[in-house]
């Protein structure tokens, strides 16, 4: 099966983002000091927020019109003109990092990182139109070697500098930028064989951006709405506690948010190429697998977090951010269920109908609703009122995009298979509960295992979305083909 193979596939570079999402809060919280971190967490934002406003409609552009490209045999022609716009949006996105950098540099720390995030946006940029081309060629393990390095080259650089020097924020981005320099090289040499032959095409730009401008409003919204937040926090309350909340997040929000990615990576490609030849029909067929993966994957993921959020924050966090970030972990595990539902699954339909602009206009209803909410609840109950606040507004944002994304294209809401996913994961809870309080990583071990057993046997003993038929009908073939 495709699907399955796929999700073998990008394995990789998901297991590598785990450990440098995680290994990130546990090395960067102890070495950086809850305001350093708190720091380090409003400069990736900003690198966020920079790229995502300049660059990523390239990008995303790219992806969308590889493989009708492929289809027509002009892909030379494609990737000519991918490069004139990546280098005409780098020239934009440097010059807006570069008044950031006039605005922030009186500030103490931001001065010396700031260069290293135009690093980390150039290389970035070529990393990510090669991975964008890759995933549409279903060069999978391309992708995920070159994913895999980025990211934990990146992580396992930072950590060492950042122990072997007092650098503050900047030294988990001067390990990102090393290793994203290093993958770029490589990916540059295939862009560039990618063009031989190929001329930019003016009318195809304009289709370009007509595309791409609205999904990276769009996304820019998303990013609005999962990281203002840091930007009220450090205003209301100091960098202190937005540390202990990226901490929090860091634990919580990426771990689900990187299980939703995980199964999109594998699925998006294959829905897409549905909706080419056999239009919504099609592409609703597909995105069945997607969204029951989705549920079976993140529900007990979000659940599992909420239960050991105690021993995980103590095993993970540093002490100068622990007690917070343990309870935002619960709260957050949920709000990025929501996050990777919306992102990954809800969206989708809106890119399929090229009804990118539409999306953006949605986006704007959750993104404004998290600010207003973090103006009103952060004086009135502290760090909490950001965590409600974005539980609220990631809710409305799913709710809104999938209600308005049936009219596009009729992605399936398999009600009776989240229920009985649900079920499984409810209980896990009390044999999470009934592990002895021992603390450490054993006790977050032996609660993450009871959990995991506890949820595959109700899965398989109630046979939950088809999986004890599913895991019946591979063990039969794998005995035909021993036979």
């Amino acid at each position: 099966m495709p699907f399955l193979r796929h999700l073998t596939g990008y394995a990789p570079a998901k297991l590598a983002s785990a450990l440098a999402s995680f290994g990130g809060v546990y090395v960067f919280t102890r070495l950086l000091g809850a305001e350093a971190y708190g720091r380090y967490a409003l400069l990736i934002s900003i690198l966020a927020l920079v790229h995502t406003l300049t660059l990523t409609w390239v990008e995303a552009a790219n992806y969308r019109f590889a493989a009708r490209a492929r289809e027509e045999g002009t892909l030379a022609d494609h990737y000519a003109l991918a490069l004139v716009m990546m280098r005409r949006s780098l020239i934009a996105g440097l010059t807006v990092l570069g008044l950031v950098w006039i605005a922030l540099s009186h500030l103490p720390g931001y001065g010396a990182a700031l260069p290293w995030i135009g690093v980390l946006m150039i290389t970035n940029t070529v990393i990510q139109m090669a991975l964008e081309a890759h995933r549409a060629g279903h060069r999978v393990a391309r992708y995920s070697m070159s994913e895999t390095f980025r990211v934990l080259g990146g992580f396992i650089a930072g950590a060492l500098i950042a122990w072997a020097f007092d650098l503050g924020a900047a030294a988990p981005l001067i390990g990102m930028a090393v290793a994203a320099v290093l993958v770029a090289l490589r990916e540059a040499i295939f862009l560039h064989k990618s063009t031989r032959g190929g001329h930019a095409n003016r009318e195809t730009s304009r289709a370009w951006m007509g595309y791409g401008f609205p999904i990276a409003a769009a996304l820019l919204l998303d990013i609005v709405l999962s990281a203002s937040d840091r930007f009220l926090i450090a205003a209301f309350l100091g960098e202190a506690s937005v540390g202990a909340y990226a901490a929090g997040y860091g634990v919580a929000d990426k771990t689900v948010l990187m299980l939703c990615a995980w199964p999109a990576l594998a699925a998006s490609p294959q829905i897409m190429a549905a909706y080419e030849r056999l239009g919504a029909d099609g592409a609703r067929d597909a995105a069945g697998n997607l969204i029951r993966t989705l549920f079976l994957l993140g529900v007990p993921a979000a659940t599992g977090l909420a239960l050991t959020a105690q021993p995980l924050g103590e095993a993970m966090v540093g002490e100068a951010v622990r007690e917070q970030a343990i309870h935002i972990i619960p709260w957050i595990a949920f709000a990025g269920l929501l996050n990777g539902l919306m992102i990954h699954y809800a969206s989708e339909a809106f890119q399929l109908a090229h009804s990118t602009r539409l999306r953006a206009l949605l986006m704007l209803v959750p993104a404004g609703l998290n600010i207003a909410l973090n103006l009103l609840l952060l004086p009135a109950v502290g760090l909490m009122g950001a965590v409600y606040a974005t539980v609220i507004s990631y809710g409305v944002g799913l709710a809104l995009l999938s209600l308005v994304g049936r009219r596009l294209v009729p992605f399936p809401w398999p009600v009776a298979d989240l229920a009985g996913i649900s079920l499984a994961a409810a209980a896990m809870a009390p044999a999470v509960w009934l592990v002895p309080d021992f603390g450490g990583w054993p006790q977050l071990f032996a609660e993450a295992g009871a959990g995991a057993v506890t949820y595959a046997g109700v899965l398989l003993a109630l046979n939950i979305a088809g999986i004890r038929s599913f895991v019946q009908e591979k063990l039969a073939s794998r005995r035909a083909l021993g036979a």
